[in-house]
């Protein structure tokens, strides 16, 4: 069928089976347009997060985040297979660095505790990894290490990254001081074991005393000190990741589903014009860690997630999760204790069967002995969210929040509802 434009922003054409395959297009990447060679691999992520509250809440008003990401990966190994790949083919340099904006003082001005945007985090310029890496290859030890966050090596699950809501979305809400989180970051190192094909172990090191002091580059935007600083000591990580099939099928294998009058549904035995579809969503998995640090201000945890797919008739492919954290320091941890769970379908519309509807619901249990002027014990989210999926560069995320139980006041806040728009450029 040729370069076709679907209506979800996908490229159509006919597959090898003689189906029809809709894949998201690609309309510009700096890779392609800067004509970089093989072994160098650019890529640059911008989300902006406007946000406004037009019920409950301290104030009715509104605010604008936006994180802008660049990462580059040198590595002679990305022009080869791996299977040919030489001593020197397993050796990459990482950077990344992070520009934030905007006013990341939001929920505390509506009387929230918990930031209703993922991106906000002071305005800055964070250098938030420089890493040598020895990658495994078509081996089972992957090793890095210099300058780094936590995440996405530890606590991430990429369900999360769906959501909007900052306890939803990345880290299953851990609040410990000093964390190096991205985009914070601090000396250290990761060493991940391939057990098996399908299961995989992850230890990590940080050195506390470099978070947030480890990146000259915040101080020219105006970083405050007093946001966060340097903690002492060091923090150990491990991690057990099990993303075993049965869970649910990896992002790269398509989903089967049929068509219908112009619009797609969910592949059935007797569909007589059968077709596949791009699929968007993560991989199952079932991931199990806990932290330990020498800090007495940053304390230990155990943390934990979960994804799978589902039966539901809905949309043409769904996954489920739900996720946890604990940390047994409520002098030092305001916020020891999270569960959230949610559920991401891909093509719930018919006619866009690129697009994901999200919903997800949390609750953060909070400590008086950390901070005395909680009004509650607990503070909830809830989010409802419709990923636009015009191509693979550009996404558009309408997002709709209600913040149970605001407590980050010393006077009791009604619940508190929140709109606005997730903006995703990748490039």
């Amino acid at each position: 069928m040729g370069a076709l434009l679907a209506s979800s922003g996908s490229a159509v054409h006919a597959d090898t089976g003689g189906s029809i395959e809709h894949t998201p297009s690609t309309l510009f990447t700096l890779q392609s347009a800067l004509n970089l060679p093989d072994w160098m691999q650019l890529q640059v992520a911008i989300s902006a997060q406007p946000l406004f509250n037009p019920v409950g809440g301290l104030v009715p008003t509104g605010t604008w985040v936006q994180q802008t990401s660049v990462e580059l990966e040198l590595n002679s190994g990305l022009a080869r297979d791996v299977a040919q790949w030489k001593e020197l083919d397993h050796w990459a340099l990482n950077l990344n660095g992070n520009h934030t904006t905007g006013n990341f003082s939001y929920a505390n001005e509506i009387g929230a505790i918990f930031p209703l945007q993922s991106a906000s985090y002071p305005t800055a310029f964070w250098l938030t990894e420089t890493t040598l890496e020895r990658q495994a290859g078509n081996g089972r030890v992957n090793v890095k290490g210099g300058i780094l966050p936590v995440n996405p090596d530890f606590m991430e699950a990429p369900i999360l990254n769906f959501y909007v809501h900052s306890s939803l979305n990345n880290t299953l809400n851990i609040e410990s001081n000093d964390f190096p989180i991205n985009p914070y970051s601090a000396v250290g190192g990761v060493v991940n074991l391939q057990i098996q094909n399908d299961l995989n172990l992850r230890a990590g090191l940080f050195d506390l005393n470099t978070t947030f002091s480890s990146f000259p580059l915040s101080s020219f935007q105006g970083f405050q000190a007093n946001v966060g600083g340097a903690g002492n000591g060091t923090l150990q990580m491990v991690q057990l990741d099990y993303t075993g099939s049965g869970l649910a099928p990896s992002t790269g294998t398509p989903i089967r589903a049929c068509s219908q009058n112009r619009a797609l549904v969910r592949s059935y035995p007797r569909c007589t014009a059968p077709t596949t579809v791009a699929n968007q969503l993560p991989g199952g998995l079932l991931s199990i860690g806990a932290y330990n640090s020498t800090d007495p201000q940053t304390g230990d945890g155990i943390y934990g997630s979960l994804t799978l797919k589902t039966r539901l008739p809905i949309g043409l492919a769904d996954r489920v999760w739900v996720g946890a954290s604990y940390s047994p320091n409520t002098n030092v941890d305001f916020a020891p204790v999270f569960v959230g769970g949610g559920l991401v379908v891909q093509g719930l519309v018919p006619k866009r069967p690129l697009d994901v509807v999200v919903f997800g619901i949390g609750r953060g249990g909070l400590s008086n002995p950390a901070q005395p002027n909680f009004t509650s014990s607990y503070e909830g989210m809830a989010e409802l969210g419709y990923m636009v999926m015009l191509s693979e560069t550009v996404q558009l995320q309408p997002t709709l929040q209600w913040i149970f139980n605001p407590s980050g006041t010393n006077q009791p806040v009604p619940g508190i509802l929140a709109a606005g728009l997730q903006i995703s450029l990748n490039f």
